[in-house]
């Protein structure tokens, strides 16, 4: 009988020890210690803007610097600074659709309405279903009383990608030229 109890003891003191083990894999840590965050520091344009004509200087033509640069002067209502960021980008990525776009918004603010539908154009000639050109034109011809064209350009947005933000709004906006 002795040994039956030890082999007993011994299956006992593996199960206990099994169940501890897993029981110490299984336990999840503390948790961490909170800290205080470091407070955001909101950004600051003047100095981003320094730095990215730095990098420029550094790589003349390089577009993703020009587009934020772009971005920047538009931000601050500066649209001709931003007009002339795209036109220096699209001389040497002239397929850029994302700056071809901002161009023909920076054109329109410019009153500079020929240049804003031709650009805003040029995006459509690349890709016919770009709902935010699309909504765009619609927006410069119901702007200059041309109620028929900006239906035009804002049916196709909606045909296009009737759940997108552009879509919608083109909706909205055809709806209140009378176009149920």
């Amino acid at each position: 009988m002795n040994s039956s109890k030890a082999a007993l003891a011994a299956v006992a003191l593996a199960v206990l020890l099994g169940g501890a083990l897993w029981f110490g894999l299984n336990r999840k840590s503390p948790p961490a210690v909170q800290t205080q965050a470091e407070p955001v520091v909101p950004p600051n344009a003047a100095h981003e803007k320094a730095s990215l004509v730095e990098q420029l200087r550094k790589m003349p033509g390089h577009a993703p610097v020009l587009l934020r640069l772009a971005e920047i002067a538009t931000e601050q209502g500066q649209p001709a600074e931003a007009r002339g960021r795209l036109e220096e980008l699209l001389m040497t990525e002239p397929n850029h659709l994302e700056a071809r776009l901002e161009l023909g918004r920076a054109c329109y603010e410019l009153d500079d309405l020929p240049c804003a539908i031709a650009e805003t154009e040029k995006v459509l000639a690349q890709d016919p279903k770009h709902v935010d050109a699309l909504y765009n034109l619609g927006a410069i011809h119901a702007n200059s009383g041309d109620a028929a064209k900006a239906r035009q350009y804002w049916r196709k947005a909606v045909q296009v990608a009737p759940d997108s933000a552009s879509g919608q709004k083109s909706a909205a906006a055809s709806k209140q030229l009378g176009d149920g």
